[in-house]
């Protein structure tokens, strides 16, 4: 935690800033997770679009530094986001700052799912 209690808090007191933190770091995993399928999602589009218009030698190249890439990036904004909610605990707006922090995710996944998904509809739909 982030101080000591003093005498005239409660072991209940202790126990809900306890809480409040332990909230704080599952929001954080949370968040984590949906930006590890976030990646792997953007891993494949990006893979759909270099198959068609990168020479084959290059493609494993490619693949492999767009995944590290895309790592880093991530562990950027996995950085910034445990900011933004250990700010947001400190004002007590913790609930909000975790719902427009998955909104994002959740609108992005969304987005690069239904990319994937009308590629292969118009797959099928040519050939």
């Amino acid at each position: 935690m982030d101080r000591l209690p003093s005498e005239s808090e409660s072991v209940l007191d202790v126990f809900r800033q306890a809480g409040i933190q332990l909230s704080h770091y599952i929001l954080w995993i949370l968040s984590f997770a949906l930006g590890i399928g976030l990646i792997l999602l953007l891993h494949e589009i990006l893979e759909v679009v270099l198959f068609l218009r990168v020479n084959p030698w290059h493609l494993r190249a490619y693949r492999v530094w767009s995944i590290f890439i895309l790592g880093m990036a991530l562990m950027v904004c996995m950085y910034l986001i445990e900011g933004h909610f250990r700010r947001s605990r400190r004002e007590g707006r913790l609930l909000g700052a975790s719902m427009r922090v998955f909104s994002i995710q959740l609108a992005l996944i969304a987005m690069c799912a239904a990319a994937l998904y009308f590629r292969n509809i118009r797959d099928l739909i040519l050939f």
